[in-house]
């Protein structure tokens, strides 16, 4: 004990012997009366002193258990927000990327976080039809039926269940969107998108110019309070276009004529690079219907490989490549740092920039090889046609898989490609459950019990000793008949 409080217990101690000793003394009470007046007293005070500290401590725990509240309300508020900003970002270019899928993931366990698991259910059903209506596979086929329709706008759509599901977690269950208003402002917006006019023409996408517009719109109806900065359009290393610099070396395109002989030996011609033409389109002349083009589109030159509107095409590229996608089309912006090459200025900057002309042949180099597997695998195919209760499709340019599902053998599944030892084609056969007891009935019904199982899984049925289409295709549909028994 300090010595201080010990002065206070002291003084205290003192001041009661007094007064004890005045009441005595003046007859206020008798010896046997003070103690029993003393023991109330005391008694009094120890249950005042109780009853103070148990109001005292409640009161606390409100304070605190307010405060806590606030902070958590602040937090969830934040939280929803920046994820309404962040499916802005990663969808409002109409694909996702590897980066972008983990940053949506990581934004969505925040929100997980404090979300009432039964709003998490409504708001990720919401984003998976958000996404698949922003960054379709077969890009907007759906969209264009909609808008002509004149039905709700999707995007909207969803977004109000997103934000429905928070102010339902931030407010209580008995929030809802009135019916008529919510459709009311969801057919208004659908109008406004169809009849706006898109400032670059019928082929530009004007979801992109809409989805920062929706996001901030929802987001401040969390909180009006909350200043939201305006998401921009321009990536956050875009310069400029007219600060573009002005190359200072020689004009030089031996490189690119060297290339360019090489191509026309292979059957491919490149028409373009010109005043008039500022790129560059690539067709082959023996039958091959893949394209190659370089062009300018939404502020930024892009490459561009298309094959006769197979999405068995572009779909292995944009998972290989990144970049966007529509049926047979795939493309993708410049890569740093011909990201900000200004319009019109591609052929004037190819034309002097060595760097350039390497990276343009590069990249045609490999999509003309992707275009030229690919169309081989294409001719097997076509050769081979359509079977009822089969589908036959192109896996990554040169595999033709050929899948067949039966109730008693569940799935069966040929995957036709070249050895690229022997440059033989391969006929291989399995079934998609890994099921070895299966697979042998199944073998032992078509007459090839003979055959061996590799450790893989699967049954090379026959080695083709040809690429050839009529060949190849004439012996996948011995096997796909044999196999239909």
């Amino acid at each position: 004990m300090k010595l201080t409080q010990r002065k206070a217990v002291l003084v205290v101690a003192i001041l009661v012997v007094i007064a004890c000793f005045f009441a005595v003394y003046l007859r206020l009470f008798t010896g046997k009366e003070l103690w029993y007046e003393m023991f109330a007293a005391v008694l009094g005070v120890i249950i005042t002193a109780v009853i103070t500290m148990i109001l005292l401590r409640g009161q606390s725990d409100d304070d605190v258990e307010r405060e806590r509240a606030a902070k958590i309300f602040g937090e969830k508020l934040r939280i929803y927000q920046d994820y309404l900003h962040t499916l802005c970002d990663v969808i409002k270019d109409h694909s996702l990327s590897d980066e972008e899928k983990i940053r949506l993931e990581f934004q969505t366990s925040y929100v997980a976080m404090h979300c009432d698991s039964k709003y998490i259910a409504t708001v990720s059903n919401a984003v998976k039809e958000l996404i698949e209506y922003c960054c379709p596979d077969e890009d907007s086929e759906n969209l264009s039926r909609k808008n002509k329709s004149g039905s709700p706008d999707p995007l909207l759509d969803n977004l109000f269940c997103i934000v429905e599901a928070f102010r339902k977690d931030l407010y209580g269950d008995d929030f809802k969107f009135d019916d008529k208003h919510k459709q009311d402002t969801l057919e208004n917006f659908s109008n406004a998108y169809r009849n706006a006019k898109s400032p670059n023409g019928a082929d530009a996408v004007p979801e992109q110019q809409r989805i920062t517009v929706d996001l901030n719109v929802l987001s401040n109806s969390l909180a009006n309070a909350r200043g939201v900065d305006t998401i921009s359009e321009k990536k956050p290393n875009e310069q400029d276009l007219e600060q573009q610099p002005e190359t200072a070396y020689a004009e030089d395109t031996s490189m690119w004529d060297k290339a360019l002989s090489k191509w026309e030996e292979e059957c491919w011609h490149v028409e373009g690079m010109s005043d008039q033409y500022d790129g560059f389109k690539m067709t082959n002349t023996n039958g091959n219907p893949g394209v190659i083009d370089v062009g300018f589109w939404q502020g930024h030159y892009y490459i561009q490989a298309t094959y006769d509107g197979d999405s068995d095409f572009s779909k292995p590229l944009k998972w290989e490549k990144g970049g966007r996608r529509s049926y047979g089309q795939w493309w993708q912006y410049f890569a740093e740092p011909y990201y900000n090459i200004a319009e019109g200025k591609f052929v004037e900057t190819f034309k002097s920039d060595k760097e350039l002309q390497q990276y343009i042949i590069d990249n045609v180099e490999q999509l003309k090889d992707i275009i030229k597997r690919h169309h081989r695998t294409t001719t097997w195919k076509n050769g081979v046609g359509s079977y009822e209760n089969w589908n036959i499709f192109i896996w990554y340019w040169d595999m033709l898989a050929c899948q067949l599902y039966s109730n008693g053998e569940r799935t069966l599944y040929m995957d036709i490609i070249e050895d690229g030892n022997s440059g033989n084609v391969l006929i291989q056969f399995a079934n998609r459950n890994e099921d070895m007891e299966l697979l042998k009935n199944t073998l032992k019904r078509m007459g090839c019990q003979d055959k061996e199982i590799n450790a893989d899984g699967y049954v090379v049925l026959e080695e083709v000793k040809s690429t050839d289409a009529s060949v190849v295709s004439e012996r996948v549909k011995y096997w796909i008949e044999k196999i239909n028994g």
